[in-house]
């Protein structure tokens, strides 16, 4: 089973975009995050005319998130976050026996904003409601969880130490998810400076100026049965003009 987490930032800006993706990688499975559609605008038909079933949480000009996947989608939960701000930032699905939670963590701006606030409201929410469950099930968060958990997986960890995205704050709850029972199924299979995320401004992607703040996490009895995992740099690159998102695809097999 290949499982693909990928922040397309606009679904319709990208959709002929992501329509070539699915038609070349096929991914049995996909969590896509900004969508900045509402929910009765998203353009199902992309992926059910290629077979997939479909759960999205959808939003108004923001955030955004969606499950597709080639068998059926059951017991599928939408949160609005933990206080009145109520984003549609979380969807979780059953499928095939795995239980899925395709999140889009608030990016935080700057260290004394509401924004970061919210950020580190919106973690303890998604701890709590994660570590209430039971971590020898079959469970994979997936997502723009929007945080460089470690100095190689930013491009500048000193000049960045306390800005959002690498700050001490958020990184500690990216750990407290781990000490729980998750496991980073990818960063075992990419080398170290390899980033999903880089900035349009300033030829960033050109300069490898990025982070790698997108993360498939696995509980252990899903992360022994990972066969590999990549981050697809290829498709943060433009195709036949068609202009792609700032965030790289992230690619995960598992065997059946």
């Amino acid at each position: 089973m290949q499982i693909v987490s990928w922040n397309i930032n606009s679904l319709n800006a990208r959709k002929d975009f992501a329509a070539r993706f699915l038609d070349e990688v096929r991914p049995e499975v996909i969590g896509l995050q900004e969508l900045k559609l509402e929910t009765d605008k998203v353009p199902r038909e992309l992926f059910t005319e290629r077979g997939y079933e479909v759960a999205v949480l959808g939003q108004k000009s923001w955030n955004g998130v969606l499950i597709a996947a080639k068998q059926p989608l059951v017991d599928v939960e939408t949160w609005l976050g933990p206080d009145p701000e109520g984003e549609a930032r979380f969807i979780a699905a059953t499928v095939g026996g795995l239980r899925l939670i395709n999140v889009y963590c608030p990016q935080g701006q700057t260290e004394d904003s509401d924004k970061f606030a919210y950020k580190l409201r919106f973690y303890d929410g998604l701890i709590a409601r994660i570590g209430a469950g039971d971590p020898s099930a079959p469970l994979v968060v997936l997502g723009d969880l929007n945080v460089a958990p470690d100095p190689e997986d930013i491009y500048d960890p000193v000049g960045l130490a306390t800005t959002p995205s690498f700050h001490p704050l958020e990184r500690e709850r990216f750990r407290r998810l781990l000490d729980w029972g998750l496991v980073d199924v990818v960063k075992p299979h990419v080398p170290a400076g390899a980033f999903s995320f880089w900035d349009y401004r300033g030829g960033d992607f050109h300069k490898n100026k990025g982070m790698r703040i997108d993360h498939v996490l696995a509980t252990k009895v899903v992360a022994a049965r990972v066969e590999g995992a990549a981050i697809l740099r290829e498709w943060r690159k433009k195709k036949d003009g068609l202009a792609p998102s700032d965030h790289a695809p992230v690619l995960v097999r598992l065997r059946d």
